[in-house]
Formats: structure tokens, sequence, C-alpha cells
């Protein structure tokens, strides 16, 4: 996870997954051409958009993934993950044009064809799909994935719109937001508590291997003490109206003395 610089204006001071919008030139055909492994990602129409547009989600998942963790889903020409922990000078290259592409400079496609890899999204598991609540002025149609990192490459924060990033298992992270050691947001809360489900990256990837993900479009209710975010699923959800929840079905969040809670 990576911790965004308090002085955004959008999630500021949060611990976040790397990620970011997805872009003209992921769906492009000069950068299409460079990937591999998107017919192993089981029918792109779950991803819940047209095909061109689906590519171009794991495109972008997999390039914000290199601005921002430094972590580059790619293969050399023998079919090798690349190895940026060598030092050598295509290592260097490569960490230079991360560099570059974090503060909003270069081309992702001329730098993968200049080294002469290809990027290989098969191993991306859909994981979540998140719509921003009708109420907020400003919204998100966002798209989560798992994937395991490729040895030989350690990742780093950008320390360009993060200022910090670290290793979490999804129960510590929620431990430490609990215990108000970082801040955690909605989407991330429900995806993090999601997770704890399972004991190795194995389970985690093979349980998203090609199941059904659905779009959640939260409800925000405000009440006179507290704040509650209305999940499909609850019995609420419907109706908008948080009633007594003795004998229902939950699926919410509840913020309670500056904490998000799962009831």
């Amino acid at each position: 996870m990576v911790r965004r610089d308090s002085r955004l204006g959008f999630l500021g001071g949060a611990h976040v997954f790397p990620g970011g919008a997805l872009d003209e030139g992921d769906y492009a055909a000069s950068m299409l051409e460079l990937v591999g492994g998107s017919e192993r990602v089981a029918e792109l129409v779950r991803l819940h958009c047209e095909d061109a547009r689906a590519r171009g989600l794991l495109v972008a998942a997999a390039r914000e993934l290199f601005e921002e963790a430094g972590i580059l889903l790619a293969r050399d020409q023998r079919g090798d993950w690349i190895d940026l922990d060598d030092a050598s000078d295509r290592a260097r290259r490569l960490l230079a044009a991360r560099a570059e592409l974090s503060a909003g400079g270069g081309d992702f496609a001329e730098v993968l064809r200049g080294e002469g890899l290809s990027l290989d999204v098969g191993e991306l598991r859909f994981f979540a799909h998140w719509i921003t609540p009708e109420r907020e002025k400003k919204r998100f149609d966002t798209r989560f994935f798992l994937v395991r990192a490729p040895e030989r490459q350690s990742a780093t924060h950008c320390a360009v719109e993060s200022t910090a990033g670290e290793w979490l298992a999804p129960g510590e992270a929620l431990a430490r937001y609990r215990a108000r050691e970082i801040e955690l947001v909605p989407p991330t809360i429900a995806s993090l508590d999601r997770l704890t489900a399972f004991s190795s990256v194995d389970a985690a990837l093979a349980a998203f291997d090609g199941c059904d993900v659905p779009s959640i479009l939260p409800k925000i209710l405000l009440g006179n003490e507290d704040v509650t975010i209305l999940y499909p699923g609850d019995d609420d959800y419907e109706s908008g109206v948080v009633g007594r929840p003795d004998g229902q079905r939950l699926n919410r969040l509840v913020l309670r003395d500056g904490l998000w809670d799962r009831p």
C-alpha cells in the first residue's frame, strides 16, 4: 500500500492501493500490440465494459503499478520476468523511465518497446468494481485487481503523489486502522476485509479466477449521530432507509467516533 501525500485534495494522507486513471494511451493500438496474456484473463466482458476498454484497464493497472510502486509486469524476449534489482543498465533505464512517467511525462509503450519488453497482464485477477455514490460531486468508476508480484523487483513508492509505501497483510492494515495509526477509506476497508478470508496469495488468486464480480454502488445515509454506508446484500439497501439491525442481513459500514466499523 502507498500513503498519499497529505497535501493532495483527494484521499490526502490515506493508505491506498497503487492505482490511477485510465489514459487513452492504455488502449491505443501501439500499446495493445505489446500486451500479452490478456486472453488468459477469463472473459474480459466481466470487467463490465467493451473489449477494447477492458484491455486498456488491464494496461492501466499494470502501468499505475509500475509508476506508483515500481513493480513492472513485463517479460523479456526469453519470456522471463524483468529483473529490476540487478543494477544493470536496463534496470537503471527502466527506473529512470518510471520516475518520468510518475511525474506525468514519457510514453509507457515506447519504454517497453525500446527495451524489447512485452507487458504480461495474464496474472491479473479482477477483484472488485466500485462506483462512487450518486450524491458525491466527484465520482469514480474503479476496478481493483490482484496480482502476484514478480521476484527480483523491490516495491518502492513514487515520492510524487505518495510519501510512503509498505507491504501490509490485510488483517494488519485493518488493525492499524482501528488503532488510528493509518487512515483508510471505505472501499479500501471493504477490500481488505474481503482479503482477510484468504491465508495465501495462491488462495486469493484462485478465488477470483473467472468468478463473477458485482458492481458496487454504495448508498450513503446521514443520521443524527452517525453516517451509514449501505452495500448490496444489506436488507436496507433497496429502500435506502436504515432500520433496526435486529435479525437483518447487514452489509454496511458505520462511522463511529471517527472510524468506519462493520457491524
